[in-house]
């Protein structure tokens, strides 16, 4: 099983124009053989698992998306329970991240660069 964390320049939150630069969304995706599942943070209380395949990967990718592998031992099934305000918060929950001043979506890709 292979871990990723996507990185969006868009979204339709208003909030994430005002106070993101450079990535405006983050989502964890677990990746088996062909096969991957999008955990997409859509409200506090709603996280959404989207199938996909891996050559939708690059199909995004082409959209402004990009991805970071991450090694990390999660159970995907207590990831539906993580309650979380923001998809930044969802996410490092998920992955295990205790820091604190990782706020924005940007904020997370430069940790997890350096911490690769």
């Amino acid at each position: 099983m292979i871990f990723y964390i996507g990185f969006s320049p868009r979204t339709h939150k208003v909030i994430a124009h005002i106070f993101c630069k450079k990535f405006r969304h983050c989502a964890p995706i677990i990746s088996a053989r062909n096969r991957c599942k999008i955990y997409q943070f859509t409200n506090p209380h709603n996280i959404t698992i989207i199938p996909i395949k891996k050559r939708d990967i690059k199909i995004l990718q082409s959209h402004g998306w990009e991805f970071i592998e991450h090694n990390t031992k999660i159970v995907p099934q207590s990831a539906l329970n993580i309650r979380a305000l923001t998809c930044v918060q969802f996410t490092k929950r998920f992955c295990g991240i205790k820091k604190i001043s990782i706020q924005t979506p940007y904020a997370l890709f430069k940790y997890l660069r350096k911490h690769k």
